[in-house]
């Protein structure tokens, strides 16, 4: 971790020598920067400014050091009391716009933008000579073009994510280029027809099924058994039982007088 006093003697090195006086930048970021920059790694230079991150009004301040380009950033409210890390690829950028303000109270932008139709981000600083040293700083350490604008009091992309600087060669190649999904539809051909599609079984849905209504079977009446003392009586079957050693008996006799 480097203190805020060292990180004061390195800028002063690189000819940096504005502290930030813009918006309470000095007291909620400018004090907190030693936490995120390290010991090994020397800082270049330091812009500081407002800003717009994803329709937020932001402040903050756009460091350059000798290993990484990074943004410590807080809302620009005064309930906002977390800080962001945003670490960016400045190699990756394609365009460093610098527009001064034709007035010493105005405004100065820095926009970089990141790709041809000019989206990106663009910071607003108080400080003429900190928007310059910045710039200067990142045109070592980047691939992208840097622009410089005419002075104006316009805003230059005050409302962050806007399209400019269209690439109209590009646009144009866009717009006649087929769309993938219209392109695999003129590739599709007819599928020819099968012989053996004719004769195949009709699904089910295409054959009439005849319908049988089939009435309900009539249940049988089930006998009442009776039970109890006496129901045997009412049956015949008793007089077999009664006869049969009468008959028996009556045999025996017989025998006997015969003989």
């Amino acid at each position: 971790m480097k203190t805020s006093a060292k990180i004061k003697e390195e800028l002063a090195q690189q000819g940096y020598i504005w502290l930030p006086t813009y918006k309470n930048i000095l007291e909620k970021v400018w004090q907190h920067s030693e936490t995120y920059i390290d010991e090994d790694e020397i800082v270049l230079s330091a812009l500081w400014a407002s800003f717009k991150r994803y329709e937020e009004n932001m402040i903050g301040i756009v460091f350059i050091t000798s290993k990484r380009t990074f943004t410590l950033e807080i809302g620009d409210d005064d309930s906002s009391t977390q800080i962001r890390y945003l670490p960016f690829d400045s190699y990756s950028l394609q365009k460093i716009q610098l527009q001064f303000s034709k007035n010493d109270r105005g405004l100065h932008y820095v926009s970089l933008q990141n790709d041809s139709f000019g989206n990106g981000i663009t910071f607003g600083t108080t400080n003429r000579d900190v928007a310059q040293h910045f710039v200067d700083t990142l045109s070592g350490r980047t691939n992208g073009d840097i622009e410089m604008l005419p002075d104006s009091d316009e805003p230059l992309l005050a409302e962050n994510e806007k399209e400019q600087f269209i690439d109209e060669d590009l646009k144009k190649a866009k717009e006649k280029k087929p769309h993938k999904f219209e392109k695999k539809h003129e590739e599709i051909k007819p599928i020819k027809e099968f012989e053996q599609w004719r004769k195949a079984p009709p699904e089910a849905k295409d054959k009439n099924v005849e319908i049988k209504i089939v009435p309900p079977k009539k249940e049988k009446p089930k006998k009442d058994k009776k039970k109890g003392y006496g129901v045997k009586w009412k049956s015949k079957t008793w007089l077999l039982w009664f006869l049969l050693p009468i008959l028996t008996l009556g045999t025996i006799i017989a025998i006997i007088f015969i003989m």
